[in-house]
């Protein structure tokens, strides 16, 4: 069986350091470790290499992200769309009744996708 890359790279542990803690410190450590997606090994490891391990994101908060980066390449797509386009063209594209009332419609949609989705997180 093949290993991981990442398992080849990894420093192999071999001395132990024994600490004794108060079980309100323990219970602290395992929780901040779990929040983190780490044992508590590996979250004191990297505590003690001065490291601050991040929080795994939460269901609502990935898909709060997800969302965002929708609406981040659908308004990459409205000015990526004018930006390809020569100056006069991009002049009579945007005197265009129907392109501006599309733009605005689309426009709005983000806004309100980002607005549900600030409430969706702020609940």
């Amino acid at each position: 069986m093949k290993k991981k890359k990442t398992e080849l790279n990894a420093p192999k542990y071999t001395s132990r350091l024994i600490v004794r803690l108060t079980s309100q410190l323990h219970k602290e450590i395992e929780e901040y470790a779990s929040l983190c997606g780490l044992t508590a090994s590996a979250y004191a490891r990297k505590r003690l290499e001065g490291k601050y391990p991040k929080q795994r994101l939460t269901d609502k908060e990935m898909e709060a992200l997800n969302s965002l980066s929708d609406a981040r390449g659908d308004i990459q797509k409205l000015f990526g769309f004018l930006k390809g386009r020569p100056l006069s063209e991009r002049e009579n594209i945007l005197r265009s009744e129907i392109f501006m009332r599309q733009w605005r419609l689309s426009a709005e949609a983000i806004l309100n996708r980002m607005i549900e989705i600030e409430k969706y997180i702020t609940q």
